[in-house]
């Protein structure tokens, strides 16, 4: 026990899984929690005392499985091992921490899922902010699987949107900022932050500059001096990363700084709005608009694809040049659907040079690392046959990267030492090919031979002895033995040696069978050092060249993205998109382009939209429930992000002034984790648009103010819509089922009513799909309930009331008052009266909507 405590002392805050013989066993607390979340057995330590230790264990071979479940709920897992072989050890047996698993770095493949990035981050939050500012952090997440490391400075208040845009599985910060997440005390900077992004936050140590630049090194850019907290939290979350791996180097071979603006800025509620991952209901990426963009053969290129969504471009030149290449695949399918097959036995790079270098790969790895190296060639010509003699390769699909002279070298070397078919485990043995090596070709031999040779000597003792059910066998305890049943005993020679007597008969040994079985053991042994010396060093030979493995691999997943990009543009009909530094967004036919391939070839109905902050700035729509205004703009907002990514869009054309962020404010929904109603998420989002947006944003708006009464409401979306055009001059699709607002077209010049055309027959409604221009005269609200399966009576009955209200009258049992618009309506003609005096005294264009409210109560106190 005491090397166990001795380990649990370093690790205070993980639970310490412990080999003893063929288990992992976890004692003390770590027993408790243990037991609990992988539904263990708990038992005791030196039973029967008062001072039983708790403790449960798992076989070793199956540790995986439960340290995945570990690490997946939150936890920190230690793994202790046997360092030294038992057989020499002089008392106890040396046992090292090898690895520590935590939520942000895990290495299985097992648990990894080959489309995601595995991110670690840290926040580092500056000094006191000036006067009226906001205070600093600096952000940095680390993937150590592939080395990627990235870092930032930004706001706190965007950091938030950052985290959900990364999605790190685990969130590093000082110990003085990392309360217990139930602590209702915690007044730290990052409190906000811990309460909405729930995932692991551990604390670690944060380094000064100095300590920042000692820690980074090499990877560290020279011109980092003016982002200290960056480099301060990227040096963070490498020095905790390289603590997990004690036997091995993190494959983290440069920093990348980087600022939001770099890319389109994207927040949590639009990446959930858009449903540009996962959707809303479920959560799964089925149905989101990267499943249907995603057509990678790469699990590489599936991440990065993934990044592209959640990075667009707001650089024209460099949108632009993955455009080229993604056309020059549209233009070749044939050479396109080539290329993905090619990829699709392509290993993936990135990881596997991350394993070499941390020394987890496996003899497996490294050979599928040798075929895909051995690939290389054949793959570099196939694009290169795309050319003709007045073609230039678009650089986005050079693969020049994977030219590079070492890696055929390497892949010659891999195919010299390994089998064809390594196995998975070192321990399996056959991983060196036959001739490679003499000790290893010697040994082999003799292990062979030895079994030959056993099987000769059970074979000629079964005739001497006049035995025929006489066995050799061997288990670990008594090596190689002959069995003989008790029907047999008396024909037993006299040279045989009783080893021991078992239910069904006795165990022998002869002096022959023991000197044999002392060679095939001590070659055994042999072959197995061996053959473990040389693998070691063919993981060496791939550490070294890991960084020109892993950008071969980053070549290789551009590539993948931009066929997947060109594969879905052929087979979807999408066009190549003008896009360029002006602020025009105007799209002919265009379609969404998830919910178009859910339906019937050709049934999805395509919509126009222009956008122009000098003209049709705010485009309002109105419109019944169920006609498609939400669909309408989303499909706007995702063909916006499709053409920045440097993608094809689902239109007939497109030309897209960039946009610098994109924001939406859609559906209805309440946090009652945050204590948050429908509402206030509805106020929130909107007051983050208002106070974020610039004249170079997309806003998409859907119903803002339904979530509160009518005069409320309609005051609230009409003063934002006004804000929007008045202040911001975003452009901007605002959707309402408050006709009211169509009037504002009326005082404000760049504002265009639209709505979604309905027909009426035989009081059946029918929803045409089509975006038309003009406001609608009626929200359809009753009919639609109708279709939803409404009881009769109940449609009935709200007929009634609607007819009422409609007329000015109070429903008889219907306590509320009726509803009035914002606009007064036009009086009958008759004789002069107060309300028609002082109607005729307003000026209607420069009346607030508060002032309105206000002139509504005077006006019903008048009549």
């Amino acid at each position: 026990m005491r090397q166990y405590l001795e380990v649990k002392d370093q690790h205070p805050d993980a639970i310490v899984l412990f080999r003893l013989g063929d288990f992992y066993e976890m004692f003390f607390e770590d027993a408790v929690i243990g037991a609990r979340l992988l539904d263990l057995t708990l038992t005791t330590r030196d039973k029967g005392k008062d001072d039983a230790v708790p403790m449960c264990g798992v076989p070793h071979h199956a540790a995986r499985v439960y340290i995945a479940k570990l690490t997946e709920l939150g936890h920190k897992v230690v793994l202790c091992e046997q360092t030294e072989d038992p057989k020499l050890a002089k008392g106890l047996v040396k046992r090292e921490v090898v690895r520590i698993i935590t939520p942000g770095i895990v290495l299985d493949d097992d648990v990894l899922d080959p489309k995601l990035p595995r991110y670690l981050a840290a926040l580092v939050p500056g000094g006191k902010p000036p006067a009226g500012g906001e205070l600093q952090l600096g952000l940095a997440y680390l993937d150590a699987t592939t080395g990627e490391l990235c870092a930032t400075e930004l706001p706190i208040g965007a950091a938030l949107d950052e985290l959900v845009r990364v999605a790190p599985r685990e969130v590093l910060g000082a110990a003085a900022l990392i309360a217990p997440a139930s602590d209702p005390s915690d007044k730290s900077p990052l409190a906000p932050i811990r309460a909405r992004y729930r995932v692991p936050w551990n604390a670690a140590e944060v380094p000064d500059d100095a300590g920042a630049r000692d820690e980074l090194g090499a990877i560290a850019p020279a011109d980092c001096a003016d982002r200290p907290l960056a480099l301060r939290a990227a040096a963070m979350a490498v020095a905790y990363a390289r603590a997990t791996q004690p036997t091995g180097a993190l494959p983290v071979v440069r920093l990348q700084l980087y600022q939001p603006g770099d890319a389109v800025v994207l927040d949590e509620a639009a990446i959930a709005n858009l449903e540009l991952t996962e959707t809303l209901i479920g959560r799964r990426k089925q149905g989101s608009l990267l499943d249907v963009i995603d057509l990678t053969t790469t699990a590489p290129g599936a991440r990065l694809l993934r990044r592209w969504l959640l990075y667009p471009l707001v650089s024209v030149p460099q949108i632009r040049r993955r455009q080229d290449a993604v056309a020059w695949l549209v233009e070749r399918p044939a050479l396109c659907e080539a290329i993905r097959r090619a990829l699709s036995r392509t290993a993936d790079l990135e990881r596997l040079a991350g394993k070499a270098m941390l020394g987890v790969a496996t003899p497996r790895d490294l050979g599928r690392l040798r075929d895909a190296l051995a690939g290389l060639p054949d793959l570099i010509e196939l694009v290169r046959s795309g050319q003709d003699a007045l073609d230039v390769l678009p650089p986005l699909l050079d693969l020049s990267a994977c030219a590079d002279r070492a890696l055929p070298a390497l892949a010659a070397r891999l195919a010299a030492a390994l089998v064809d078919e390594p196995p998975s485990l070192l321990k399996e043995g056959r991983v060196i090919r036959p001739g490679y090596d003499a000790t290893v070709d010697e040994a082999r031999r003799l292990t062979d031979g030895g079994k030959d040779e056993i099987l000769a000597i059970e074979q000629r003792e079964q005739a001497a002895s006049g035995i025929p059910s006489l066995k050799v066998r061997y288990n670990r305890v008594f090596g190689y033995y002959i069995e003989i049943t008790k029907t047999h005993l008396p024909k037993v020679p006299k040279r045989y040696i009783r080893k021991q007597t078992v239910a069904t008969g006795e165990r022998f040994v002869t002096t022959e069978l023991a000197e044999l079985e002392r060679r095939v053991l001590a070659a055994e042994d042999t072959l197995a050092a061996r053959e473990a010396e040389l693998f070691r060093a063919e993981l060496a030979a791939v550490a070294a060249r890991a960084r020109e493995v892993s950008v071969a691999g980053a070549a290789l997943a551009v590539l993948d993205a931009a066929c997947s990009l060109a594969a879905v543009a052929a087979q979807r009909g999408y066009c190549r998109p003008l896009v360029d530094d002006g602020l025009v967004l105007e799209i002919v036919d265009g379609r969404h382009p998830v919910i178009e391939g859910l339906l019937p070839a050709g049934t999805f109905v395509p919509n126009d939209t222009r956008l122009d902050p000098a003209a049709e700035q705010l485009v309002l729509i109105t419109g019944p429930n169920m006609a498609g205004k939400s669909t309408y703009m989303r499909q706007v907002a995702q063909i916006v992000l499709l053409a920045q990514i440097g993608g094809f869009v689902p239109a007939k054309s497109a030309t897209v002034g960039v946009c610098d962020r994109v924001f939406t404010r859609v559906g209805a929904s309440d946090n009652l984790s945050r204590g948050d109603s429908t509402f206030m998420v509805e106020m929130r989002e909107t007051a983050s648009i208002l106070g974020k947006a610039t004249r170079r944003s997309l806003v998409v708006l859907d119903e803002v103010g339904r979530g509160t009464s009518t005069f409320d409401g309609v005051s609230i979306a009409w003063a934002v819509a006004e804000f929007l055009h008045d202040a911001i001059g975003a452009r901007t699709l605002f959707a309402t089922h408050y006709h009211e607002l169509v009037a504002l077209a009326d005082s404000r010049p760049r504002v265009r009513n639209v709505s979604v055309a309905v027909r009426e027959h035989k009081n059946e409604i029918v929803f045409l799909r089509r975006v038309v221009a003009g406001g609608a005269s009626k929200s359809y609200g009753i009919d639609v309930a109708r279709l939803a399966g409404l009881p009769r009576s109940v449609i009935a009955r709200s007929r009634q009331i609607m007819s009422q209200l409609e007329a000015g009258s109070q429903a008889r049992g219907f306590g509320s008052s009726p509803q009035l618009s914002l606009l007064a309506p036009s009086a009958p003609a008759a004789a002069p009266s107060p309300v028609i005096a002082r109607l005729a005294a307003i000026d209607i264009d420069r009346v607030t909507p508060l002032e309105a409210l206000q002139l509504l109560a005077e006006l019903k106190s008048i009549a």
